[in-house]
């Protein structure tokens, strides 16, 4: 790989997470785009997560540890002021990126300069990494954007971002605990290009103690908040139409969530 390639960062929140951190890791040091940085930002854990990365040599690796336990998206402003890259990979620390998923990414961003976030096609794993699901995503920036005023088209561990684009619109919005990653995808469409890669380039891990599972009442409040909120920019009756059927999906699973708790 040639020295004048750009430095791209991939920024890995984590927050007790030994059980899946090495195979994370592992998946990143060995991307086929070797010129990156890993900033392993850890959000006050309590297990032996600071541990697993300080067995790891690689000087690609930088380790940050939060003086106090923050939510999703405060940790995730913190650690973004830590990087040096031009781009950005968020990576969620029980996932696994494929070896090309860095420079298929990379490929793809440096074709069109109005490109500002890359997504891709992921395969669902569970907690022993089999095979569950997989989803290719709608590549076209178009339809990307037209979805995005009614569902979340990209899969949150395959963004890939130009961080100065990011930078340029005000970077992750505090107001946003959860769904963060939507919101500014969102934002980012309304002035650049979103696109997905055509192939799958990561493992998402499903298991009992996603952020997702443990949250997902207060998550689906959000998300249902948020999609009120857009909606009222929307003119087109189907559009909305769309947005008032995933308002009360989002209902659905807030009340069905709520009665199997009671």
């Amino acid at each position: 790989m040639s020295q004048r390639e750009p430095l791209i960062s991939i920024l890995v929140n984590c927050y007790n997470s030994e059980k899946y951190l090495k195979e994370c890791l592992d998946s990143l040091i060995n991307q086929s785009y070797q010129n990156i940085e890993i900033i392993v930002w850890d959000n006050a854990s309590i297990d032996n997560t600071s541990n697993i990365v300080s067995q790891f040599s690689d000087e690609r690796i930088r380790y940050f540890l939060s003086d106090v336990h923050r939510n999703l998206v405060e940790s995730r402003i913190r650690a973004w002021s830590k990087i040096k890259g031009d781009y950005v990979a968020i990576m969620d620390s029980d996932d696994k990126s494929f070896e090309h998923r860095i420079s298929i990414q990379f490929d793809l961003i440096k074709k069109d300069e109005n490109i500002a976030v890359v997504g891709g096609g992921v395969k669902f794993i569970d907690a022993n990494s089999e095979n569950l699901s997989e989803m290719l995503y709608p590549i076209n920036h178009e339809k990307i954007q037209l979805n995005l005023n009614y569902k979340f088209m990209l899969n949150n561990s395959t963004l890939f971002f130009d961080k100065k684009k990011v930078d340029l619109i005000g970077g992750y919005s505090n107001d946003w605990e959860f769904i963060n990653d939507y919101e500014l995808v969102y934002r980012l469409s309304k002035c650049y290009k979103i696109v997905n890669a055509d192939i799958f380039i990561c493992q998402n891990r499903l298991h009992i103690n996603n952020l997702s599972n443990k949250k997902f009442q207060k998550m689906q409040n959000e998300l249902l908040k948020f999609l009120q909120k857009i909606n009222k920019n929307n003119s087109s009756i189907l559009i909305k139409l769309l947005n008032y059927f995933e308002q009360f999906k989002c209902l659905l699973r807030i009340f069905n969530n709520k009665f199997k708790n009671d």
